[in-house]
């Protein structure tokens, strides 16, 4: 839980900036207060990346300039081979365990489980891959953009 208040109060003074450009600006300027639903988001897919996984922008938008903040779930048994980004990721595990590896290629001997409550990074430019075994699960991913998913293994 100390983790998810950090990375809560990190992202907060980002996040005020960018949730201004989404929701309609009080008189004054103010931020006004907003509640997204996790079972009400607005989920999408991205085919070029993974025909499989869902994607909710809470924040800005990935592939424009600036903070953004995405959630990813992924469905049981659903596997995203090594790729990487331009720009450094903070990641939170919400519900689930996801199976994450760093390496050039795909190999199931370098995942490390991450379970609900898990913190983790994406440096920019390093590959890393992942999976879901049994259970789905879903991903608080934190970044700025423009961002794309490079170098995706075929």
């Amino acid at each position: 839980m100390f983790r998810l208040a950090f990375l809560v109060l990190l992202t907060l003074p980002l996040a005020t900036a960018c949730l201004a450009q989404q929701f309609p600006i009080m008189p004054g300027g103010e931020l006004p207060v907003a509640t997204i639903e996790l079972d009400k988001m607005p989920w999408t897919t991205i085919p070029s990346i993974s025909a499989a996984q869902q994607f909710a922008t809470i924040v800005g938008d990935r592939a424009k300039p600036g903070f953004y903040i995405q959630l990813v779930r992924w469905p049981p048994h659903s596997v995203l081979k090594a790729h990487s980004h331009p720009d450094d990721r903070y990641v939170m595990v919400l519900s689930g365990t996801f199976y994450h590896g760093i390496a050039d290629k795909f190999d199931e001997s370098k995942l490390e489980a991450r379970p609900a409550g898990s913190f983790f990074t994406e440096p920019k430019g390093v590959r890393h891959f992942g999976m879901t075994k049994d259970e789905g699960t879903v991903l608080y991913f934190v970044g700025t953009g423009p961002s794309t998913t490079d170098n995706l293994e075929k």
